[in-house]
Order: structure tokens, then C-alpha cells, then sequence
């Protein structure tokens, strides 16, 4: 039962609205009409499933070696017409679309449930169309009062990332299955997408294809894009920083030391972006959301064992995910 007193500092994160009720600052959210949640989740899902499944076949072109397009990753009408009109790139686009939404969806399912399971008042999952590059910017809850314990925060905070990855992990061993080595560049006078590697590709690489020979390069099957962008996905949330779903667990597992690990672990990030710009964006978004993560209610709850070697297995999806350099754009002459 809450005594009246305010926690000693409230949740910043713009996507976390708190909304306290009176006589107990830890009360539910009044709860929105939810047929209006879900509706609105269902129109951002659909919007989302039809910018990726339009704009994804020109990406997985773009990181092809061996053909050309002159096709635009914008949703314009040239890109959308020549999609439309053409089985083949639909095709492409479903078998990209359908299991990137469904690893995406499956990783916010992860944060709503464990809200559920300890009754915290939260959104269903909202997905982020956008008519550029893959056609999303993934998909978030907002949870809509302040979480009482560290281990309700762990919970919460590690579910997302272990199931997404979960999720991913049939659709990386179908898709580089199913993908074909290729001469590194064979085609010319086009921009090609250069994927990151990361450990977690690099294995699934190795154990159906072996070791690539010089001057060879893995052209992803859709499917096998679509669940590097889940490994990417997953590593940008375990980024141990602020309040992202690391910086959760961070902060569960090691309590007040997180505020003087936070600037380290930033600068680092910040060092990151001299070999991939886009570094600096995640480094500014972090100041904008809290370097230092908000502390809950009731600090003192350590968290038990298996959540410690949970917090280890967060650390381990971590580096398998990561990748130095995301992606980047090369022209070839």
C-alpha cells in the first residue's frame, strides 16, 4: 500500500504516461475505451503490413549483388506500381513482410503479457509505418503507470528481447538456408545495401553454407533478411542504456550502480558512431528518453537467481545480435 509520497523521480520516457489517481499515486491508469486500443492497433498493423510488404522487395533487391534495380525504397507511385503489378515482387515482399512483422510482433507481445501477468496497465502493440526503406520503425506498448519493484521491471524489461529472438531464430535458419553464395560484386553502376554481420548470421552462414571462400558474399533470401532485421531490432532494445528493455535489465540486476555505468556506456555508443553514424541518432535519442533509468518504487527487492541468469542470457543475445556497423550503402561503379 502506498504511504502518499511521490517515488523520488518519475518515469520520463515519452512513451510511459503516468496518470495517478487520488489517494494512491500507484493506482491503474483509467483505462481507455480498449475496442478504440485495438482498433487502432489493428489500422497501424495493416498500414505497416502494406508499406512492408510494398517497399521490402526493393531493399532485398538493393542487397542483391548479382541484379540491378532502378526502383526507389520510397513508397511513390513508380515503386508502388512496379511492385503491384509484378507476382515475383510480391512474392518477395510477402516472404520479407510476414515473418518481420511476426518477430517484431512477437517481441512486444512479450513486454504486453508480462504487464499483464502483474496487472500493469499498458497499450496493445502499436506498429510505426513509414513509406521509406523497410517500411517500419518497428513497434512499441505504452505502459500507463510506474512499475512497483525491480523484478516486475526485469520481467517486463526481458521478455520482449528473449521472445523475439525466439521467434527469429526459424526464420534465420530457413532464410540463410535458403540463401546463395555469390560473387561479391557482379553488377554495376548500382547501390547496394551492405548488411552487418553479426555473430548469431555468422553462424547460421557457417552452418549450411561453411566458411564463404574469397570474394564471396551471402545473398539473403527475404526470409533471411527479414530476421536480420530482427537481430538488429533485438540488439538496438538490449542497448544497456536509459530506458530501453537492457537499460531495464540493467538497472533490475545492478540497481543504483547503473547511474555511474550510464555515461560510459554511452560514450562508447557515441564512439560506435564513427564507424556507423547512425550511432549518434541512438546516442540522442537516449539523452531525449534518460541516460540515467528512474528508480522504481521499492529498490530493495533483490532479484533471485534465475532472473540473474536471465539477466546473463540477455547479455549473450546481446552479442549475438550486434553489429558494429548495422548497414550502409555502397555505390558500385
Amino acid at each position: 500500500m502506498s504511504d502518499g509520497r511521490r517515488p523520488e523521480s518519475p518515469f520520463s520516457h515519452p512513451l510511459i504516461e503516468l496518470v495517478p489517481a487520488p489517494g494512491d499515486v500507484y493506482a491503474p491508469a483509467p483505462a481507455r475505451p480498449e475496442r478504440r486500443l485495438y482498433g487502432r492497433a489493428v489500422l497501424l498493423f495493416a498500414l505497416t503490413f502494406l508499406c512492408t510488404l510494398t517497399l521490402s522487395p526493393v531493399m532485398v533487391l538493393m542487397s542483391r549483388t548479382d541484379v540491378a534495380t532502378n526502383l526507389a525504397p520510397f513508397l511513390i507511385p513508380s515503386t508502388i506500381a512496379a511492385v503491384w503489378r509484378t507476382p515475383e515482387l510480391l512474392r518477395i515482399g510477402l516472404a520479407f513482410a510476414i515473418p518481420a512483422l511476426c518477430i517484431l510482433l512477437c517481441h512486444e507481445m512479450g513486454h504486453y503479457i508480462a504487464c499483464r501477468i502483474y496487472r500493469i496497465p499498458c497499450t496493445p502493440p502499436f506498429f510505426l509505418p513509414v513509406p521509406i526503406n523497410f517500411g517500419t520503425f518497428g513497434a512499441f506498448i505504452r505502459i500507463k503507470a510506474p512499475i512497483y519493484s525491480k523484478r516486475q521491471l526485469f520481467d517486463v524489461g526481458v521478455a520482449g528481447p528473449i521472445a523475439g529472438f525466439v521467434a527469429l531464430v526459424p526464420f534465420l535458419l530457413y532464410g540463410v538456408a535458403h540463401s546463395q553464395p555469390v560473387p561479391e560484386s557482379t553488377a554495376h553502376g548500382m547501390t547496394l545495401l551492405v548488411i552487418g554481420k553479426s555473430l548469431a548470421l555468422e553462424l547460421a552462414t557457417r552452418l549450411f553454407h561453411g566458411p564463404l571462400g574469397p570474394g564471396m558474399t551471402l545473398s539473403l533470401h527475404p526470409t533471411a533478411l527479414a530476421a536480420w532485421l530482427g537481430l538488429f531490432a533485438t540488439a538496438l532494445n538490449l542497448l544497456p542504456l536509459g530506458q530501453l528493455d537492457g537499460g531495464h535489465i540493467l538497472y533490475a540486476a545492478t540497481g543504483r550502480l547503473q547511474r555511474r555505468l550510464a555515461l560510459p556506456l554511452w560514450l562508447g555508443l557515441a564512439l560506435l558512431g564513427y564507424y556507423w553514424p547512425g550511432w549518434l541518432l541512438w546516442c540522442l535519442i537516449v539523452l531525449v528518453i534518460g541516460l540515467y533509468h528512474p528508480p522504481v518504487y521499492d529498490e530493495s527487492e533483490p532479484l533471485d537467481g534465475k532472473r540473474r541468469a536471465l539477466a546473463l542470457v540477455a547479455l549473450l543475445l546481446f552479442v549475438l545480435c550486434f553489429m558494429p556497423v548495422p548497414v550502409d550503402f555502397l555505390e558500385v561503379p
